[in-house]
C-alpha cells in the first residue's frame, strides 16, 4: 500500500502554464479523502461570466459528478463557487482572478465534505441491500441539499 503525504513537497518554482490539452489536475482526494487543506500552483485563470475558472496543478476539491455535488471551501481566501471536471482538468469557479504561477492554499469545508461522504456511503449500503433482496440495480443517484434520491430499475413494493 502506497502512503501519500497530505501536502507533498513542492518545487520552489511554479510549473509553467500549459495548454488545456497538456494540463491534467492531480486529484489529491483519490489518495486521501480526508484531506481538507492543500497547496497548489495556478496553471490557468480564465473569465467565466461574472466569475473566473481557476485550474491548479493539484486539488483536494472533489468536482460535481455522479449525482454528487462539488466540494465547497476557499482557494486563495476566495470562496469556491463550483468545481467541475472535463477531460482530466478540474476547474474551480471563484469570484476574482488569481495570477498564473501563484501558489495558493485551498481549504475544504470539512463539515460539507464529511456529510457528502456519509450520504454517498449510505447510498452504497442501501443499494447493496436492494440488489440482494429485490434484484434491482441502482440506475441513478443524486445528493440534494435536503435529501438523497436513488433510482432503481424496478419498483419496490414491500
Amino acid at each position: 500500500m502506497e502512503i501519500v503525504p497530505a501536502v507533498l513537497p513542492r518545487e520552489t518554482a511554479a510549473p509553467k502554464a500549459a495548454t488545456e490539452d497538456a494540463m491534467q489536475t492531480r486529484r489529491l482526494f483519490d489518495n486521501d479523502s480526508h484531506m481538507h487543506r492543500f497547496e497548489a500552483f495556478v496553471l490557468a485563470c480564465e473569465p467565466a461570466g461574472d466569475a473566473y475558472d481557476l485550474v491548479l496543478d493539484q486539488t483536494a476539491f472533489f468536482p460535481e459528478g455522479g449525482g454528487q455535488p462539488p466540494d465547497s471551501g476557499v482557494l486563495a481566501e476566495l470562496p469556491v463557487l463550483d468545481v467541475q471536471e472535463r477531460v482530466g482538468v478540474i476547474r474551480h469557479r471563484i469570484a476574482a482572478p488569481v495570477p498564473v504561477g501563484t501558489k495558493v492554499e485551498g481549504r475544504i469545508d470539512w463539515s460539507v465534505r464529511f456529510s457528502l461522504m456519509q450520504q454517498h456511503s449510505g447510498e452504497h449500503i442501501v443499494s447493496g441491500f436492494i440488489r440482494s433482496r429485490h434484484g434491482f440495480d441502482n440506475v441513478g443517484f443524486h445528493i440534494g441539499s435536503d435529501c438523497v434520491t436513488v433510482d432503481y430499475n424496478g419498483e419496490l413494493t414491500d
